[in-house]
Order: structure tokens, then C-alpha cells, then sequence
């Protein structure tokens, strides 16, 4: 058999496992629980984010994590569509041919200019707040999909979703109670920093390994870097926690107004990036 048909053949097994995973999964019921369970979050952030119609500093922790909850929802709910409809499929497919670095720019280009949007606009003009956030979590979810495709596979998504509660849990008590204890200096300045480093060492791999054969080369790169951005993002959220702390105390109603969309996604997008990370390490432990 000739190497093209081996690995059409491998391809096609591999969407069978995944087609059957998805089939046995009650597709439609987990949407319909996590779409009432959108709703409460959404009665509850109008009741406890908003005080005599006008957003309120109070529970402003509760209230933020209300959103990040629902951040996690939204990521939840767009993952199930696509398992129903296969809507993203084509296009997640699409990214595979072609110049790839031209998409990602393009992708990238308008991550950026809502993530812009978010960080700038007035956060009582609560309908266009709440849309962009909408939007912007939207876009990331559907690149969340070919990461829960891979853990469906290799049978780690839930693992990795238990160990991504329990770091946060943990970064999220340690940074908000002892964040001044933990965190001496500016250590996001030198994260951020690591972190661009690594996405370049990490492009220029993936050029450089594009025609590599050997299978442990390819598996043991991917593995470091996913180890180095899971520290980067566990320190990360830890200072993040911190932050959150500091910004719960200076919010006070009539002086400042609470950015629950900005400041949810600051933490949400930490969590994604654990869980992403986490796939990673445990999917390929497992290959």
C-alpha cells in the first residue's frame, strides 16, 4: 500500500472514532443543560452585576467569575453546535491548505482589533460591552475545536477539564489572598516577554519540522512547549488573581464603573490556554 493510501486510511479512521464519540455523547441534551444553565447566569449577573439599572461594584469577585462561567458556557455551547451541524468544519479544514500563515494573520488581525474594542470602549454602554465580549469569545471557541477533537481522541478532555478547575481554584486563592506575599515585583512584564518568545520559537519549530519523519522529534517539541506555556499561564493567572483583588478594592459605585467583560476575559483567556495546554501534554503522553 502506497504511503497516501496509508494515511488516507488513517485518516479515515480517525474520523470514524471521532464521529462515534460524538455520536454517543447526547449531543442535544448537553446543549439544552448548558443552555439553561446560560440563562441562570445571565439572571444572575442581572441581579447582582447591576443596581438600580446601572452596573454596581458590589460582589464585584462574584460577579466577575459570573461572566467567566459563562465565557466557559459559550466555549461549551459553540463546541456542541459544531458536533451537531459540523458548521465550522469546512473552514477549520479551509486553514489546512492554502498558506497557513496568511490565515493566522488574518485571524489573529481580527482577535486583536475586538480585543482592542473590548479594552476601549465605555463599559456603560453595557449592549456593545457585551456584544463584543460575545463576539470575541465566540471567535476563540471555534479554535478551541480542533484542541477538544485531539482530547476526544486520546480520551483526556475531562482529566485535563478537572485539573484546569483545580489550578484555577488554587491560583485563584493564592493570588487573591496572598498575591502580595507571592508576587514581589512586575512579573507579568517578564511573562509576556517568555510568552512572545516561545510563540516565535514555537513557529519558527513548526516551519522547521514540517518535513521531519521522525514521530518522537515532533511529539517531544510540541510537549516542551506545552509545558513552558502551561507555567507561563499558571503564573500568569496567579497575578491575574492578584489584580482582580486589587481592582474588587478600588471599585467603588459613583467613582468608578466595574469592566466585567474585560476584566472576566483577562482571567478566562489564562484558563482556556491551561486546558489547551493541558490536552496537549496528556494527548501526546498518550500517543
Amino acid at each position: 500500500m502506497s504511503s497516501n493510501k496509508l494515511s488516507s486510511s488513517l485518516d479515515t479512521k480517525l474520523n470514524n472514532k471521532l464521529t462515534n464519540i460524538i455520536t454517543n455523547s447526547n449531543v442535544l441534551l448537553k446543549l439544552f443543560c448548558s443552555l439553561t444553565i446560560v440563562i441562570l447566569i445571565c439572571i444572575l449577573i442581572g441581579n447582582y452585576a447591576f443596581k438600580n439599572g446601572v452596573l454596581t461594584c458590589d460582589h464585584y469577585v462574584f460577579n466577575t467569575y459570573l461572566y467567566i462561567i459563562l465565557s466557559i458556557l459559550l466555549v461549551f455551547i459553540v463546541v456542541l453546535v459544531n458536533d451537531q451541524t459540523g458548521i465550522f468544519n469546512s473552514f477549520l479544514l479551509s486553514m489546512t491548505q492554502g498558506n497557513i500563515f496568511i490565515i493566522m494573520i488574518f485571524i489573529l488581525s481580527i482577535l486583536f482589533i475586538l480585543l482592542y474594542a473590548l479594552q476601549n470602549i465605555n463599559p456603560n454602554n453595557i449592549l456593545a460591552s457585551n456584544t463584543i465580549w460575545v463576539l470575541l469569545i465566540i471567535s476563540l471557541s471555534i479554535f478551541v475545536i480542533p484542541i477538544i477533537w485531539f482530547g476526544r481522541l486520546t480520551n483526556v478532555v475531562g482529566l485535563a477539564g478537572i485539573l484546569t478547575v483545580l489550578i484555577t481554584l488554587i491560583t485563584g486563592i493564592a493570588g487573591y489572598y496572598y498575591g502580595d506575599k507571592i508576587i514581589t515585583f512586575d512579573w507579568d512584564k517578564y511573562l509576556n516577554i517568555a510568552l512572545l518568545i516561545l510563540i516565535i520559537v514555537f513557529i519558527i519549530g513548526v516551519f522547521l519540522l514540517q518535513d521531519n519523519k521522525d514521530s518522537n522529534t515532533i511529539k517531544i517539541f510540541y510537549l516542551f512547549i506545552s509545558i513552558i506555556s502551561l507555567i507561563i499561564f499558571i503564573l500568569l493567572l496567579l497575578s491575574n488573581h492578584k489584580k482582580l483583588q486589587e481592582d474588587a478594592n478600588k471599585c467603588i459605585d459613583g467613582k468608578v464603573v466595574p469592566n466585567y467583560p474585560l476584566e472576566s476575559f483577562s482571567i478566562f483567556i489564562k484558563i482556556l490556554n491551561l486546558f489547551e495546554d493541558l490536552i496537549h501534554i496528556l494527548g501526546i503522553n498518550r500517543m
